[in-house]
């Protein structure tokens, strides 16, 4: 239930940040502007030239590596790329050593998880699985992740575990609910009354801010509220693209605002607080952000390339939360400028405060931000796949299946396995498991028209708003039945980003409609369809569709 209200506070508009904090820039930029693919170009071609030569505090580490090889994958596309290999290799060697705890390494976990996320998380499932239960352990009792032995959790090194499970999660993961809780109600308590973030935060033990004592700054402010904008989406706080859009569109003084928890599935987290904590991290951002980074102890442009990515990030998921995609924006603008005026003549960027990450990683901070990684990221999971999460998928509930001896989750007797795996994947409570994404063949809905209508709806809003494992399941069991009001949801499933979901639509689309060969479109093994495939045939299914059943109710 959604209604329309005038409010000033829930969370600002985008203009507020726009208008206070970043002078105007006399060129509009977007990443495929000429000026900007030259700046990419330079910087690949430095960090190409200049990566593992050990320039700079961090230049060993695993996350350094990974920054750099997740800048030139993301600009080139070539997952063979050498410094992507090398990045590759020295995850996989890490992981053989254990990962040993020392230093920086929970930034190198969450951007380890990141990168290999990106590049092919079937290739390396493996891989970020263990980074993930790595990143379990290393989570403190109260929700943070901070340097050993250091009783303060760390808002910098946190934002990248956040980033790393909510990647995980949006391409199939199991991730534990109970560890985003912890963090986001961590984030919750650290906030200082004022709205900004600090880098190390003193945690009060309840949500009555204290003034923190360690520095605060933009770049802990931008990670803080895009940590919590994260987790939001991990848990059903932000709403479907068609919402955020419908918000997108109404006059700037009148919000559309959701009834309070009414698409959490959040156990320990008060939405309400949330919401207020985002308004005021916006609102100081929107008083103190601006190009280059600055906090209480150092002059600007401490970290400052660090702190444009983090700037990236928290854009990316603000523009998400709230509906709008500005193609030319004053933040990145601004931002463009800054790295045209300070670019090297070999086409690197170093920040001059603070403990020198080196030029090659900040040249690899300084690419991600040119690129836009964060919100094509979020174009590709989020926007193009047409549907928010919600949380789901965070602990399936496998209490009612059984396990055979390879690990795979099956059903003993099909007569009862709609009701045990409806409860699976409804059921966000359960321990992790990873259910079978081989569904049994057998599935016998119920001979009762009532109860197998109320089924069918399950199985429709699954294809909707479920995890990978609810939405393979249900667009495979709606093509067990030629019920033509499950076509709709099925038409929409041939948008999904997973591959399986897609065919396994298809499939059931042609068997509903008796037209064995359909209207085309392939689906290959491992590969998205492109939006114009998908788009046509939709197109077709849906003319399809009205020509046998003018009333039906299609879905956008």
């Amino acid at each position: 239930m959604f209604r329309c209200k005038l409010s000033s506070t829930v969370i600002l508009t985008a203009g507020v940040f726009v208008c206070s904090s970043f002078q105007s820039s006399a060129c509009g930029y977007t990443p495929e502007s000429p000026e900007v693919q030259a700046l990419i170009g330079r910087g690949v071609k430095y960090i190409e030239q200049n990566f593992g030569k050990g320039s700079g505090t961090h230049s060993s580490e695993l996350g350094a590596a990974c920054i750099c090889a997740l800048a030139c994958y993301k600009a080139t596309g070539n997952p063979e790329h050498p410094v992507v290999t090398k990045a590759v290799a020295q995850v996989r060697e890490e992981i053989k050593s254990g990962m040993p705890y020392s230093g920086h390494a929970n930034y190198s976990l969450g951007i380890a998880m990141i990168f290999l996320g990106e590049l092919d998380l079937e290739a390396y499932r493996q891989e970020i699985e263990a980074l993930l239960k790595e990143i379990y352990k290393r989570q403190m009792p109260y929700g943070a992740w901070s340097y050993p032995n250091d009783p303060l959790g760390d808002t910098s090194q946190t934002q990248y575990a956040v980033l790393g499970m909510w990647l995980a999660h949006r391409q199939g993961l199991n991730v534990d609910q109970q560890v985003v809780e912890r963090v986001c109600n961590w984030l919750l308590r650290i906030q200082a009354p004022d709205g900004v973030f600090p880098y190390k935060g003193e945690d009060p033990g309840h949500f009555n801010r204290i003034n923190q004592k360690v520095q605060s700054s933009a770049s802990m402010c931008a990670a803080g509220v895009g940590s919590l904008y994260v987790c939001g989406e991990l848990l059903g706080f932000i709403d479907d693209p068609a919402i955020m859009k419908m918000r997108a569109r109404l006059p700037p003084a009148i919000q559309l605002v959701r009834e309070k928890n009414s698409g959490s599935i959040a156990k320990n987290v008060d939405q309400t607080i949330w919401q207020k904590a985002v308004a005021d991290g916006n609102n100081w951002m929107g008083r103190n952000g601006r190009v280059e980074n600055f906090d209480g102890f150092h002059k600007e442009g401490y970290q400052q390339y660090y702190y444009m990515y983090s700037v990236e990030r928290y854009w990316a998921f603000r523009e998400l939360a709230e509906g709008i995609d500005t193609r030319e924006p004053a933040w990145y603008n601004a931002g463009v400028d800054y790295l045209r005026k300070n670019v090297s003549k070999e086409g690197s960027w170093q920040s001059t405060r603070g403990p020198s990450n080196g030029p090659v990683i900040d040249t690899g901070f300084a690419v991600m931000f040119l690129l836009r990684s964060s919100k094509k990221t979020i174009t590709r999971l989020v926007i193009e796949a047409g549907r928010l999460t919600g949380g789901k998928g965070l602990n399936a509930d496998m209490s009612t299946a059984q396990v055979d001896a390879n690990g795979k989750v099956v059903t003993a007797d099909g007569s009862k396995a709609v009701a045990e795996i409806l409860a699976m994947l409804e059921d966000p409570k359960a321990p992790q498991a990873e259910f079978n994404s081989e569904i049994p063949e057998n599935f016998k809905l119920s001979d009762d028209p009532a109860k197998r209508s109320a089924e069918l709806a399950r199985f429709r809003r699954m294809i909707i708003n479920g995890s990978f494992q609810a939405r393979l399941t249900a667009a495979k069991t709606l093509g067990t039945v030629r019920d033509l009001d499950s076509a709709p949801a099925l038409i929409f499933a041939l948008s999904d980003g997973d591959f399986r979901v897609a065919r396994a639509a298809r499939d059931s689309l042609r068997f509903m409609s008796r037209k064995p060969e359909g209207f085309g479109f392939v689906v290959e093994d491992n590969v998205a369809p492109e939006r114009s495939a998908w788009k046509a045939a939709q197109a077709n299914w849906t003319n399809w569709l009205l020509s046998v059943k003018p009333d039906a109710e299609l879905i956008e």
